[in-house]
């Protein structure tokens, strides 16, 4: 999937199928966090917001920054970067569980491993820690 990369505006102005990345923190540290507005698996045609943390230029860690799960997102061409591995949001009750993708007996809201495309060079996440 394909998400459209949108400069820093609030996550509350994002459109379908679009995404945007913002810094984080909290007492345990700093991360950028990759929003997005995308529709849901299991229900098509209805939207569902979604955030995990990434480590641009980085890799997959169970453990990231603060003791977070945190996602790959590499250049993988110019404009274009892959968040590595799938994400999965799985349902847990009234709350999402959202996992690396994998092996499971579970139905997924969302399951996809997007490309984020349209990002401009000089975008402060592409090259500074947060």
């Amino acid at each position: 999937m394909d998400l459209a990369y949108r400069s820093f505006v609030p996550v509350e102005d994002l459109k379908l199928g679009e995404c945007t990345v913002h810094r984080a923190h909290d007492e345990h540290g700093r991360w950028w966090n990759l929003w997005m507005y995308v529709p849901r698996d299991d229900r098509p045609g209805e939207p569902i917001d979604l955030v995990v943390a990434v480590a641009p230029n980085g890799q997959y860690a169970e453990q990231g920054p603060g003791g977070r799960r945190t996602w790959g997102l590499n250049l993988s061409s110019p404009g274009v970067w892959q968040v590595s591995p799938s994400i999965d949001v799985l349902s847990d009750g009234d709350a999402r569980r959202i996992t690396a993708g994998g092996q499971r007996t579970e139905a997924s809201i969302w399951h996809q491993t997007p490309r984020v495309v349209s990002v401009p060079d000089g975008e402060a996440w592409q090259t500074a820690a947060p």
